[in-house]
């Protein structure tokens, strides 16, 4: 696949800013740069499109849920997609703005403590979170 034309690619970042989304560099384990990682954090969910030079992407919603304590677990991946990169955020919109009982929209409650010195910040879902 060849990269992205311009006029794809202009109407790409126009959409994926006016919903909300924000860059940041994804490099490989050599520190090479391999593409862009947009990301924004809605409903409780940590939504992310990564984008590759070549056109492809893929998207991802995870519960929004951390812990400085183990900072490389994260909250459960509930959704998941690959392919062009126009279709990629297309599913994640669509996915996002379908209503979902599964998938409570309510916004998590943080709570923030500082057991022995270590700040923690994390949340739960619970009935009263949900709209």
């Amino acid at each position: 696949m060849t990269k992205l034309p311009a006029s794809v690619a202009d109407e790409l970042g126009r959409r994926l800013h006016d919903e909300g989304f924000r860059p940041l560099p994804d490099v490989d384990d050599d520190g090479e740069l391999i593409g862009t990682r947009l990301w924004r954090v809605r409903g409780g969910y940590v939504e992310y499109l990564a984008l590759r030079h070549n056109g492809l992407a893929y998207a991802l919603r995870a519960e929004a849920s951390f812990d400085y304590r183990r900072p490389t677990d994260h909250g459960a991946v509930v959704a998941f997609q690959t392919g062009h990169a126009t279709n990629a955020l297309d599913w994640l919109l669509r996915c996002a703005a379908a209503p979902n009982p599964r998938l409570p929209r309510g916004y998590v409650r943080l709570a923030v403590s500082d057991e022995g010195g270590e700040g923690v910040i994390g949340g739960s879902l619970d009935e009263s979170d949900v709209p």
